[in-house]
């Protein structure tokens, strides 16, 4: 749900066709509320956030140096709100001014109640999320599906969730209001109190030193900001990403092709490398073939992550299927089982020199099928905030720090490094989940 409250609609659109028109009568027409209402509005809006939006002068309204930070963040809000409500083909003169008047008409609480539906699966425990009163929750959602005319929910075994199209709205309406709490962290900011809040989606099993150094860095520089880190499955992620619950992923760059409104950025190569442990029967070999490596079992994550995928493209020809013996998402079984067996594994080459120097070892193996890159990932369309951008310039500087200095591709039997770096904590939060994903492989 929404991290912060946030300005009624009716005074984010006051506000808009003020600045606009330059003129509080003529953004009353334009919004069909009175005069008084629209001057009402904006008092509110200013007493609220604390700050003098307009400069009033006779010959009409201004926006200050505040309202011009605002403005824009504000008009993506509408503009997101707007694209959510059009329906296909509604890009005509007469359905723009529909969905205008649809706009004027839909409130905070109608919004807010769809997302809540959206996010549980009944209404019973969405009011409890909003502290409301399920009647309450009841009345906003019905009213919002008569403003529409389209069904926004469903009657399922435990209750009434969002319908698909529902869902869809619930997910692009957190996306347009994140611009106005982006608009609220950049006036804090204009004000000389940085309290933006990054929220990143750590994918499992990344460069996560890389990360690490690069919110130390930023926390020494910003320490009053706030930094969120979310572990969990990429799927979970990901969708949380789109619906704006995320400003970036971050960890291996594997977008599905439908997710046509995400795109990523490459940092540095992480390939895969083959880890068994040290003593293990192909450490004698100078070089190990895939032949060596078929008459083995395999420890591996699920068959749609990129780490199993690499292994059968990696022995495609040698044998039908890897043989592959344990099917886990733990790291902490991963290395116990590891270190007892002859099972062998693929880590990441980052991943692998984080593991116990007495325990695991790289073998001296390469194949062009376990190349891997990690990056991030963002919304496209995303405008970040000044301190987003200056997080990311910072992690960017990181990854080509840590690429210069690591090892390159041949690899060797030495046995893997274990460098500890301490990250500033102090005002990270990390939540571990979604659905219980924390330490779990991709």
């Amino acid at each position: 749900m929404i991290a912060r409250e946030i300005p009624s609609l009716r005074q984010l659109r006051a506000f808009e066709a003020v600045a606009r028109l330059e003129s509080v009568s003529a953004a009353a027409r334009d919004i069909h509320l009175s005069q008084p209402g629209v001057s009402q509005a904006i008092r509110a809006l200013e007493n609220g956030l604390g700050v003098q939006l307009f400069d009033r002068r006779r010959s009409g309204c201004y926006v200050t140096e505040f309202g011009a930070i605002l403005l824009p963040r504000t008009r993506r809000f509408l503009e997101h709100l707007r694209s959510a409500l059009t329906e296909p083909g509604g890009s005509s003169p007469a359905g723009r001014q529909s969905i205008d008047a649809t706009v004027n008409r839909i409130t905070r609480p109608q919004l807010q109640s769809l997302i809540a539906v959206s996010e549980n699966p009944s209404f019973d425990a969405a009011a409890r999320s909003l502290k409301i009163s399920q009647p309450t929750l009841h009345r906003s959602a019905r009213e919002l599906e008569r403003e529409l005319r389209r069904s926004l929910y469903r009657r399922t075994a435990t209750g009434v969730t969002t319908t698909p199209y529902g869902s869809e709205l619930a997910r692009r309406v957190q996306v347009a209001l994140g611009e106005i709490e982006y608009g609220l962290d950049e006036l804090e900011a204009a004000r000389g109190n940085v309290v933006s809040r990054i929220a990143i989606g750590n994918i499992p099993h990344s460069a996560t030193q890389i990360l690490s150094n690069a919110i130390k860095e930023f926390l020494s520089k910003y320490p009053t900001a706030r930094v969120r880190i979310v572990d969990g499955h990429y799927e979970d992620l990901l969708n949380e990403l789109r619906a704006g619950k995320l400003d970036l992923l971050y960890g291996v760059l594997r977008r599905p092709d439908w997710a046509t409104d995400v795109k990523e950025e490459l940092l540095f190569a992480n390939h895969y490398v083959v880890v068994a442990r040290h003593g293990h029967p192909l450490h004698r070999l100078k070089r190990v073939r895939n032949r060596d490596l078929a008459d083995f079992g395999w420890i591996m994550p699920g068959p749609l992550t990129p780490r199993q995928q690499a292994l059968h493209r990696m022995l495609q020809g040698v044998c039908a299927e890897p043989n592959i013996s344990l099917e886990t998402t733990s790291l902490q079984i991963y290395r116990t089982i590891l270190t007892a067996t002859d099972q062998l594994t693929l880590m990441s080459r980052f991943e692998a020199r984080l593991n116990d120097t007495d325990a695991l070892a790289q073998l001296p193996f390469r194949s062009p099928h376990l190349r891997r890159f990690d990056g991030i990932a963002t919304r496209i369309g995303w405008q970040p905030t000044r301190i987003h951008l200056e997080f990311i310039a910072l992690l960017r500087a990181e990854a080509r720090a840590a690429a210069a200095g690591a090892p390159r591709g041949r690899a060797s039997h030495s046995r893997t490094r274990n460098p500890r770096r301490r990250a500033a904590g102090a005002r990270v939060k990390m939540r571990t989940g979604v659905r219980n994903a924390a330490s779990h492989v991709p």
